[in-house]
C-alpha cells in the first residue's frame, strides 16, 4: 500500500503514524500548524499596532486550545474568529475582516475537521457532567 503502514508488518516502519496507521498527508500538517501560529501572530499584531492586551490574551488561548486540540477548540476558534470579522467591519478594518473569513474557511476544510471534529449534542455534557 502506498501511503500507508501495515500494522504488526516488520518490512515497514510505524515511527510518526497516525493511531490508524496511515501517514497523515502534508495539508493536515499544514493546517494544523499554521492556524493556531495565525492566531498567535494576530495576537502580536494586536498588541503592537492596536495596544490591545484583550485581543491579544484571546488569540494566545485560541492557539493554544488548537494545539493542544481541546475538544472545544473548534467552538472557541468560531467564536473568536467571528468577533474579529464583526470588529473588522464595523471599524473597516479590511485586512482583520479578510484574515477572520480566511480562517472559518480554513475551518471548514477537511484537515481541519479531522484535527478539531465538531461537538456532538450528547458528548458535550457527558465529559464533564454526571448524568441527571
Amino acid at each position: 500500500m502506498i501511503g500507508s503502514c501495515r500494522r504488526g508488518g516488520s518490512e515497514e516502519s510505524t515511527v510518526g503514524t497516525d493511531p490508524e496507521g496511515t501517514i497523515p498527508p502534508m495539508a493536515s500538517r499544514l493546517v494544523v500548524a499554521l492556524l493556531p501560529l495565525a492566531c498567535v501572530a494576530y495576537a502580536a499584531a494586536a498588541l503592537a499596532w492596536r495596544h490591545s492586551w484583550i485581543s491579544a490574551v484571546a488569540g494566545v488561548l485560541i492557539a493554544l486550545f488548537l494545539w493542544a486540540r481541546h475538544p472545544r477548540a473548534r467552538f472557541a476558534a468560531y467564536i473568536f474568529f467571528s468577533a474579529m470579522a464583526i470588529r473588522g467591519a464595523l471599524t473597516a478594518a479590511w485586512a482583520t475582516l479578510a484574515f477572520a473569513a480566511i480562517a472559518v474557511l480554513v475551518m471548514q476544510t477537511a484537515p481541519a475537521r479531522a484535527a478539531w471534529p465538531r461537538l456532538r449534542p450528547g458528548r458535550v455534557r457527558s465529559d464533564r457532567m454526571p448524568p441527571p
